[in-house]
């Protein structure tokens, strides 16, 4: 089945006094066949174009929220880190009916996920925690700068911008990236452009991650668990892995039940669309 790139149903949540924009794909059955994609850093909920209308066609009510500060959702100029994301996650949730979330989070979303499950067992399904881990390497920054380097750029016209974004070699460019970054485009009035992620989300975001004991997390996950990781490395041959090996089997190690699955030929970004990863998480979902 081949559902790649179907076009969403976006919706508007006021949640936690501001709007919270999600993407959708499938029709509402049930509480248990709603799991919610949630995107990492500087991304937006566009990064699942292609495993949204997967588990869609196989009976999955799929909701990915774009972050605050991110996408269509609302831009305060504070208010950033892991715990704020999870409270507006439950809130959506609870709008939405759902008491317990089964949730797949990439990168950043997989540490939401993990503190979410953590903090909150009660409200946890089932989990896939994709390319990140409680323990963040020392290079992450400098493997993740491509990414963040357009952030609060300003770009001569969208043409440019995409022309750009197209030459970065970690993501295989494609239809789905040009998508992609056309969502993440704010186009100004006099047609210059930026991205719709301030830096300074960004940096906040990342100074309460580096001064959180996030290590700690897997200790008190007590849910069905699938933990996926990239083997290809954004600054060459074994550096820049967000989720090295060992990180990876370390959280197996204290997840009870969790296993491992490594993505062939695929780095941070890429993982998200391959095939194999489709397959992987909705196996382990449909189990």
């Amino acid at each position: 089945m081949t559902t790649e790139f179907t076009a969403s149903a976006g919706r508007d949540f006021q949640v936690n006094g501001l709007k919270i924009h999600a993407n959708t794909w499938g029709e509402f059955s049930t509480p248990e066949r709603t799991v919610f994609l949630i995107h990492g850093l500087s991304a937006n909920s566009m990064c699942w174009a292609g495993l949204g209308p997967e588990l869609a066609g196989r009976g999955w009510f799929v909701v990915a929220p774009d972050l605050r500060g991110r996408g269509f959702s609302d831009k305060p100029a504070h208010g950033y880190g892991t715990p704020i994301h999870t409270n507006d996650l439950l809130a959506l949730a609870d709008e939405l009916g759902i008491e317990r979330l089964n949730l797949v989070g990439h990168s950043l979303g997989a540490i939401i996920t993990l503190f979410l499950a953590a903090i909150h067992p009660e409200r946890a399904g089932k989990l896939v925690l994709v390319d990140a881990g409680g323990v963040i390497p020392e290079d992450t920054v400098q493997a993740i700068a491509p990414s963040i380097k357009r952030l609060d750029t300003v770009y001569p016209s969208l043409e440019t911008f995409l022309e750009l974004m197209s030459k970065v070699p970690l993501y295989q460019w494609n239809i789905f990236w040009e998508n992609y970054y056309r969502y993440d485009a704010v186009v100004r009035p006099d047609g210059t452009v930026t991205s719709g992620v301030a830096r300074a989300t960004v940096e906040e975001e990342n100074f309460v991650t580096a001064h959180t004991r996030f290590e700690l997390l897997p200790n008190y996950i007590k849910v069905p668990t699938l933990i996926a990781r990239a083997t290809v490395g954004l600054l060459g041959e074994g550096r820049g892995l967000i989720l090295p090996a060992a990180e990876a089997e370390r959280m197996q190690g204290v997840i009870p039940g969790s296993r491992v699955v490594a993505i062939p030929g695929t780095n941070h970004y890429t993982i998200i669309l391959s095939k194999d990863f489709k397959n992987e998480v909705t196996a382990f979902l449909e189990s």
